[in-house]
C-alpha cells in the first residue's frame, strides 16, 4: 500500500514539473509559465507557481524563446535578413551631393535595396554646373591690366558601388525603428570622367596670353568609402561619407613645364581628388535626398 501511494505521488509530481512552460527572456531570466495565448506581437501567461493568478502579457520582441511542457520549442528571435520585415518601405532614392555646386559641378545620385544589408549606388556628374572657379587675377601682357582668369571646365563622370550596409534594428508591435535604407555602409565604387579647361600660358616678356588653351583630362578611381545614411520621416536621407583608394589622370606634372603658368588645380578632379604621384584618391561628401515611394 506504501509502494502503491509513493507511486502515485511521483507521477502527481512528475506530470506538475512536465506540465510547465519555460518562458527564456532577452536578458537571461527563465520564467516558469503557462501559456495561455500567442497573439501576433505578445505572449500572454500565468506564472506556474500561481495558475489561477492574474494573466501577464509580454511583448514578442523581449523573448528569445518558449519550451513547452511538451519539449516543442518556439522562437522569436527576428530575423533581421527577412525581406518581408520591410515590404511597405522605398527601396529606392534619389540623391544630390549638397555642397558639390559651390566646388563647380553638381553630382545626382541613385540607389537601390536589393535585400537588407545590400544594394547598389549609380551617379552622374556634370562638371562645369556649378561656381566658377576663380584662378586668380594676373597681369595681361597686351592689354597691361590686369585680367581675371576662369578655369571654365566643361565634362562628365559616372560612378558605381555596391553597398555593404549593418542591418538595421527592428520591431516592437509592427512599429519599425528603423529603415532599410538607414545606417553605417561600406561601398566599394568605381568612377571615371573627362573633362576640358582653360590652360593658360606664358606671354613674352612677362605675365600671360590672354588667349586660353584648352586641355581635356581623363580620370578614374577605384575607392573604398564609408559613410552613414539617415533617414527622417520615411521622406528624406542624409548621406555622410568619404573615401580613399587608387587613381589615375593623364594629367602632366612637370613643375619644369615653362609653359603652363598655373597649375594650382592639378588632381582636383571634383569628386575625385587624385594625390600628385601617389596614385592615391580621395573622396568625400554630403548628400541629401527623398525617398521614391513603391508603386502600389
Amino acid at each position: 500500500m506504501k509502494n502503491l501511494c509513493f507511486i502515485l505521488i511521483a507521477v502527481c509530481f512528475g506530470t506538475t514539473v512536465l506540465a510547465q512552460d519555460k518562458l527564456y527572456k532577452k536578458g537571461g531570466e527563465i520564467i516558469e509559465v503557462k501559456v495561455i495565448e500567442v497573439g501576433t506581437d505578445e505572449v500572454k501567461y500565468r506564472v506556474f507557481s500561481n495558475q489561477t493568478g492574474p494573466i501577464y502579457s509580454l511583448d514578442k520582441d523581449r523573448i528569445i524563446k518558449i519550451i513547452y511542457q511538451n519539449g516543442q520549442v518556439e522562437t522569436y528571435q527576428s530575423n533581421l535578413k527577412d525581406p518581408q520585415l520591410y515590404a511597405d518601405q522605398a527601396k529606392n532614392a534619389v540623391k544630390v551631393n549638397f555642397l558639390a555646386p559651390l566646388l563647380g559641378y553638381t553630382q545626382l545620385n541613385f540607389e537601390h535595396n536589393l535585400r537588407p544589408g545590400r544594394g547598389y549606388e549609380l551617379s552622374l556628374g556634370i562638371i562645369g554646373l556649378g561656381k566658377r572657379q576663380d584662378l586668380g587675377s594676373f597681369f595681361d601682357a597686351t592689354t597691361q591690366i590686369n585680367t581675371t582668369t576662369y578655369r571654365k571646365a566643361a565634362g562628365v563622370f559616372i560612378g558605381g558601388g555596391y553597398k555593404f550596409s549593418k542591418l538595421p534594428d527592428f520591431v516592437n508591435k509592427g512599429a519599425k525603428y528603423s529603415h532599410v535604407l538607414q545606417g553605417t555602409y561600406v561601398k566599394p565604387e568605381l568612377s571615371v570622367g573627362v573633362y576640358g579647361r582653360n590652360v593658360y600660358t606664358n606671354a613674352p616678356g612677362g605675365g600671360i596670353r590672354p588667349q586660353a588653351n584648352r586641355e581635356t583630362i581623363a580620370f578614374g578611381g577605384l575607392l573604398v568609402n564609408l559613410g552613414k545614411q539617415w533617414v527622417l520621416g520615411e521622406l528624406l536621407l542624409i548621406d555622410l561619407y568619404a573615401g580613399l583608394g587608387y587613381a589615375i589622370d593623364n594629367r602632366s606634372r612637370d613643375q619644369n613645364n615653362s609653359e603652363f603658368y598655373y597649375n594650382d588645380y592639378i588632381g582636383n578632379h571634383y569628386a575625385l581628388t587624385t594625390g600628385a604621384d601617389s596614385g592615391l584618391g580621395f573622396t568625400g561628401g554630403f548628400k541629401v535626398g527623398i525617398l521614391l515611394k513603391n508603386k502600389k
